[in-house]
C-alpha cells in the first residue's frame, strides 16, 4: 500500500523552462510564473507535463502545445485545453491573444494553470484531471481514530505573521495531554494559510524545556532543538495524515513525552507582506496502549555538492553497520519508508544490508516527483538488526540550472534522506547517516576510525569556557592537550563538516592557547594512532584543522 507523503515543495530562484528546455520558457506568456494548483506558493514548472518539473508525459495544454509546433497563437491561446471554461489564454494573461515572444503580458496576476482544470477536486474538474493525484485534497482516512476512547487534541500555532523572507523556520512548544499514558496513534493536518506552508514536523520532548519559550511562536532551525529531537510526525503538501501501523504508537504522559515541539516551514517565494498563518496537527490518541512505541529514524547524506547542468548525478548516504552495532541492542522493524529530496531528485533506492551483502530493497523510484512523493506501508514490518546497515541512494537531474546546488534547508536546496518509522524505540537511532565519510549515529557520533567523538567531548567540550578569560590556567591547558592529543584533526571530513558547519571559533581559541600554553612533549613523541607529527614545528596550523567542538548539538538541532 503507499501514501503520498513528506512532499517538498519549492521555488522561486530555480532557472527553468517550460517543456525542460530552455529555449521553451518564452515561448508563451508568463511562462515562468504558473502557479501550482496543489499549492499555489509554488510554480509548475513544466507547464507542459504532467510532471511539475517538465519530464515525461504531456498534459493536455503541453498536448496542443506541441500540435501547435510549439507556438503560441490565437489557435492555442483560444483553446480551453483543461476544459474549465477558460481559454488557454485567459488563464495564462493574455485574454486577447495579442502576446508575442518579447512582449509583456498584459496580466501578470491572478494567473492559472492551462493544462489543470480548476478548481482541483470541485465536480466540474473531477473527470477531467484524472492524470492528477494526490493534489492536496486527499481525504484522511484511518478508521482507527474512530476506535472507542480515542481522543484527539488541536496542536495549532496562534495567529502568527509570515516574515517576507523567502525561507523560514518557526517554532512553538506544546503541552501534550498527560494525564495518564496514551499513545499516539494518528496525526492529521489542520491547514490555515496554504499559500506559504513548505512541511510541518512534530518533535517529541525527552529533556528540560524551560529554556524553550512557553506560549508564543518562535523562529528556529530545522529541528526540534536538543531537549526535542524525537520526530514522531510529519506532514506535506500531499498528505492527507498518518495513520500509524497497529504494532506502535508514539507513547505520551508520564512515561512518554509531555512536551512537542511543532516546527512548520514558511515558503513564502514572492515575498508578500501581510500574511499571517495559524496551522498545525491534530493528534489523536488512546490509553488503549499499543505493543511497542515507535520513532522517525532519518538516514541519509548532510553533504551535497550538485554540478549545474547534468542530468544524472549520485550521492548516497548510509545508517553503518559500526552505528546499528554501536546504538542498538536489539533488533527493530521498519513499518514504513519514503525518500525525500527537492527539485533535482530524480531517482532513488534504499537498500538494507547485513554482513555487507544486499539483503532486500527496501524502496525504489524510479521517477521521483518531490511534489507527490510516496510512502511505502509494510504489513510485515522489515527487521533490522544490530551491525545491519541502510544505504540511500539519490540521483539528481540538474539540467535546468547553471550553477552549483549544495545540500541546505532553503527551497532551492538539496536534499538525500530516507525516513523511517519503526518500533522499539531506540536512543541515539533518530538520525544515522553521514556527512561525506563521516558516519553520524546520533549521540554516539562514531566519527571515523581515528576520531572517537564521545571521548574528544569528554575532553575538550568545555575549552572555550575554560579558556575565555586567559590560556594559563591548568584546566585550560589541559583541555588543550586533550584536543592536541586525539585523532579526530586527521580527518579532513571531520574538519570540512566543523568549518562549513559550526564556524572557526573553536578552533580560533585552541590555536590560540595552544601557542601559549604548548602541550607537554608525550604529544609530540608518543607512537600509535593518536601520534600527531606535525604538531610540534608547525602549531599554528591547527587553526584551521582540529575538529568539532559541538557536532551533537547541531545534529540535534537538525532532527
Amino acid at each position: 500500500m503507499t501514501v503520498t507523503l513528506f512532499a517538498a515543495v519549492v521555488i522561486s530562484t530555480l532557472t527553468s523552462s517550460v517543456y525542460s528546455y530552455q529555449r521553451f520558457q518564452q515561448q508563451i506568456p508568463n511562462g515562468e510564473n504558473v502557479p501550482n494548483p496543489c499549492n499555489r506558493s509554488t510554480t509548475w514548472m513544466g507547464v507542459g507535463h504532467q510532471n511539475l518539473m517538465g519530464r515525461g508525459p504531456q498534459n493536455p495544454f503541453g498536448i496542443d502545445f506541441a500540435a501547435n509546433n510549439f507556438t503560441w497563437n490565437g489557435t492555442v491561446c483560444q483553446k480551453d485545453s483543461d476544459g474549465d471554461g477558460y481559454s488557454n489564454g485567459q488563464e495564462l494573461g493574455d485574454p486577447n491573444c495579442t502576446w508575442s515572444v518579447g512582449q509583456s503580458p498584459s496580466r501578470t496576476m491572478n494567473l492559472t494553470h492551462p493544462g489543470i482544470c480548476e478548481p482541483v477536486g470541485s465536480s466540474r474538474c473531477a473527470y477531467k484531471n484524472t492524470w492528477l493525484t494526490n493534489c492536496g485534497n486527499t481525504k484522511f482516512d484511518c478508521p482507527a481514530i474512530n476506535d472507542s476512547g480515542v481522543k484527539n487534541d488541536t496542536l495549532a500555532f496562534p495567529p502568527t505573521s509570515v516574515p517576507t523572507d523567502e525561507t523560514t523556520y518557526i517554532c512553538h512548544l506544546f503541552r501534550l495531554p498527560n494525564d495518564s499514558d496514551a499513545d499516539i496513534i494518528a496525526i492529521e493536518p489542520v491547514i490555515d494559510n496554504m499559500e506559504i506552508m513548505h512541511h510541518m514536523l512534530l518533535y517529541g520532548c525527552s529533556g528540560d524545556v524551560s529554556r524553550i519559550t512557553h506560549n508564543e511562536s518562535y523562529l528556529c532551525g530545522m529541528g526540534g532543538g536538543m531537549e526535542c529531537n524525537s520526530l514522531i510526525g510529519l506532514w506535506g503538501v500531499g498528505v492527507a495524515g498518518q495513520c500509524l501501523n497497529p504494532q506502535l504508537g508514539f507513547r505520551i504522559g508520564p512515561t512518554g513525552y509531555q512536551y512537542a515541539v511543532l516546527q512548520i516551514h514558511w515558503n513564502n517565494p514572492m515575498h508578500k507582506p501581510n500574511l499571517t498563518d495559524s496551522s498545525g496537527m491534530r493528534i489523536y490518541y488512546t490509553t488503549q496502549l499499543r505493543k511497542n512505541r515507535g520513532e522517525i529514524m532519518i538516514v541519509g547524506q548532510d553533504s551535497l555538492e550538485i554540478p549545474p547542468g547534468n542530468n544524472n548525478v549520485s550521492f548516497s548516504g548510509s545508517c553503518a553497520a559500526l552505528c546499528t552495532k554501536a546504538v542498538m541492542n536489539q533488533s527493530v522493524y521498519i513499518t514504513s519508508s519514503i525518500l525525500h529530496m527537492h527539485l533535482l531528485g530524480k531517482s532513488g533506492i534504499i537498500r538494507l544490508y547485513r554482513n555487507g551483502q544486499l539483503l532486500q530493497v527496501i524502496d525504489e523510484v524510479a521517477s521521483y516527483d518531490y511534489n507527490t512523493p510516496t510512502m511505502i506501508e509494510f504489513k510485515t514490518p522489515i527487521e533490522m538488526k544490530p551491525g545491519d546497515a541502510i544505504k540511500v541512494d539519490c540521483t539528481f537531474d540538474s539540467t535546468l540550472r547553471n550553477t552549483t546546488t549544495y545540500w541546505g534547508e532553503g527551497t532551492s536546496d538539496e536534499m538525500c534522506y530516507g525516513f523511517f518509522a519503526y518500533y522499539p524505540q531506540i536512543r541515539d537511532l533518530n538520525f544515522c547517516g553521514q556527512f561525506k565519510s563521516v558516519d553520524v549515529c546520533g549521540m554516539k557520533a562514531v566519527m571515523s576510525e581515528h576520531c572517537d567523538l564521545p571521548t574528544f567531548l569528554t575532553n575538550t567540550g568545555s575549552l572555550p569556557t575554560l579558556c575565555s578569560a586567559n590560556c594559563t590556567n591548568s584546566k585550560c591547558a589541559n583541555a588543550v592537550n586533550a584536543a592536541l592529543m586525539t585523532g579526530c584533526q586527521r580527518d579532513d571530513d571531520v574538519r570540512e563538516f566543523i568549518q562549513k558547519r559550526m564556524g572557526s571559533g573553536f578552533f580560533d581559541v585552541l590555536a590560540k592557547c595552544a601557542l601559549v600554553q604548548p602541550p607537554p612533549s608525550a604529544v609530540c613523541t608518543t607512537p600509535g594512532a593518536n601520534q600527531i607529527p606535525s604538531h610540534c614545528s608547525q602549531i599554528k596550523s591547527y587553526a584551521g584543522s582540529i575538529p568539532l567542538m559541538a557536532f551533537v548539538i547541531y545534529i540535534l538541532r537538525q532532527f
